[in-house]
């Protein structure tokens, strides 16, 4: 061992969650367990780089390499490596449709295929023998037995559960669910050690029987929970309901208005045609019903808008939902190995609870931005900027887009929610834009600066901007920029007149050379 001056280790470059291999380096649960024993050798390691598993071990058979992990404990079935002791336990279990009923033994399922990915023969014979009448289908990857699964070609997708967890979690978190271990035992996982090296054999097993568990505990839950940062809390799901309860009674309260309001107008229509007053109190009239149909159509917008926040944080809870549902399912398997002790209930905690405060978080945001302003107050204009795109940031990454700000902040004296619905309203135009058309690398960009008396916010994206025959009388009511939406667009009319009747400012679109430009302006007031 003197002579050696590195340990040469191979992992699989596409097996994560335990290993792989990413923007230039290896990444996964076994390769950082490998970097934590490292720290208790003196001869440095460094990980030789492969094509594939297979690969991996046909260098470890040319003595190219000293380690090559992971393999099974027991059974063994590559004679010219000795297995460690284990370094790391795991279970064969099955993803389904979260919709599915619980099972409990496999032999429940008849009549339905399940798959399995090529190569595992472990599994595949394990489940032969023991489920015989089962229709197993073969497949490649692990994305493509978890997209069959989604998509109701097979009942359920066999495989290592962390594995499972780990693709579950990023790829299908709001459709499948990890439903039972399949396995009555644990499986054992080790380094594989070339088989006329024992001196290496023997200082790696003193090292990983020295291994600090809570390290590895850690580095695990790291891989296969902490991915998606969020829970889920009852007193939350509490208070979203009465968020959707008062939406109901609002809506309904202003269709009983708005309908009142109607028979109001068309008897005042009469009136005047029966009585025919005078010309000055016809203008007059006229002008309070103008006046009356800008707050009608100001209150319609609002509450479309609030429909579509409803939809925002439906898409900022699916995630957390579904990471508590897999989290929980983990816990009983935690509990079953002896792993959960103090230390591990702390971090438990502490993870959920900023989960739980998300949420909140997203309930405070909701219930600010339809907070009623009877009057004008000073307020800083990127704040309310970056709550109301923190709202959307779930749906615009689902759709790919990438949206950024930037500039120094200003504070304007107005109205706070009416300005957040403006902004809200050239972002979901924006985005519809953008996903209609399928637009490569599509972008929003917000510009935040000021110039003497005055602040300017820029709102650019690159969805091939708005049709010449239209954007002359873009800000007129009944003018729509979603060319197949078959509804009229009251959304630019009520911003405009939000930004230069009720602030005071400016409010303009032109077309770029790849997309369309919103510039507002203010009279930017000295700090408050």
């Amino acid at each position: 061992m003197k002579s050696k001056k590195e340990i040469k280790v191979c992992v699989d470059p596409k097996g994560l969650p335990l290993a792989g291999y990413k923007d230039g380096k290896y990444i996964g649960i076994t390769v950082e367990i490998i970097h934590l024993l490292g720290q208790k050798i003196s001869i440095p390691i460094r990980f030789i780089s492969v094509k594939s598993w297979e690969e991996c071990i046909k260098f470890s058979k040319d003595k190219k390499v000293d380690i090559t992990a992971l393999i099974l404990t027991s059974p063994n079935k590559h004679n010219h490596l000795i297995p460690t002791h284990k370094v790391i336990d795991s279970a064969i279990g099955i993803a389904t449709k979260i919709e599915k009923n619980l099972i409990y033994d496999l032999n429940e399922v008849t009549g339905e295929k399940v798959a399995t990915r090529r190569g595992q023969d472990s599994i595949n014979q394990y489940l032969k023998s023991l489920y015989p009448h089962l229709d197993i289908v073969i497949v490649d990857t692990i994305e493509e037995g978890l997209n069959m699964v989604a998509k109701g070609d097979v009942y359920g997708y066999i495989d290592e559960t962390y594995a499972l967890a780990y693709y579950i979690l990023n790829l299908h978190s709001n459709e499948l669910k990890i439903m039972e271990r399949i396995n009555k035992q644990k499986i054992h996982g080790s380094l594989g050690v070339n088989n006329d090296d024992p001196i290496l054999l023997s200082i790696m097993n003193k090292v990983i029987k020295n291994i600090d568990e809570q390290a590895v505990r850690n580095i695990i839950h790291d891989w296969i929970s902490v991915r998606i940062e969020k829970g889920f809390d009852y007193v939350l799901l509490m208070q979203v309901l009465s968020v959707f309860l008062l939406l109901v009674f609002v809506s309904l309260y202003w269709v009983d208005r708005l309908s009142k309001e109607v028979l109001k107008r068309k008897t005042a229509e009469k009136k005047l045609e029966k009585f025919n007053i005078n010309l000055k109190e016809e203008i007059a009239l006229n002008i309070k019903e103008i006046h009356y149909k800008d707050t009608m159509l100001l209150e319609k917008t609002k509450l479309a808008a609030m429909g579509e926040m409803i939809g925002s944080i439906a898409h900022q809870w699916r995630r957390p939902l579904s990471t508590l549902h897999i989290n929980v399912e983990m816990l009983e398997e935690d509990y079953k190995e002896e792993k959960i002790d103090k230390i591990f209930l702390e971090n438990f905690i502490k993870k959920n609870s900023e989960i739980i405060q998300y949420m909140s978080q997203t309930i405070d945001d909701f219930q600010n931005f339809y907070k009623l302003d009877k009057e004008k107050q000073y307020f800083d204009v990127m704040e309310k900027i970056t709550s109301v795109s923190n709202l959307k940031l779930n749906q615009l990454e689902d759709n790919h887009i990438t949206i950024s700000k930037k500039g120094e902040s200003f504070v304007v004296f107005g109205y706070p929610s009416e300005f957040q619905q403006v902004i809200l309203n050239i972002i979901g135009n924006a985005k519809d834009a953008l996903v209609e058309r399928k637009v490569k690398e599509p972008f929003i960009k917000i510009n935040v600066w000021s110039e003497h008396d005055r602040g300017y916010i820029q709102i650019l994206d690159n969805a091939e901007g708005i049709a010449d025959d239209i954007i002359d009388s873009i800000f007129e009511p009944y003018v729509t920029t979603k060319e197949h939406s078959g509804s009229m667009d009251f959304g630019l009319y009520i911003s405009k007149m939000i930004v230069e009747k009720n602030m005071q400012g400016t409010l303009t679109i032109v077309n770029t050379d790849v997309g369309s430009e919103v510039l507002i302006s203010f009279t930017k007031e000295k700090d408050v």
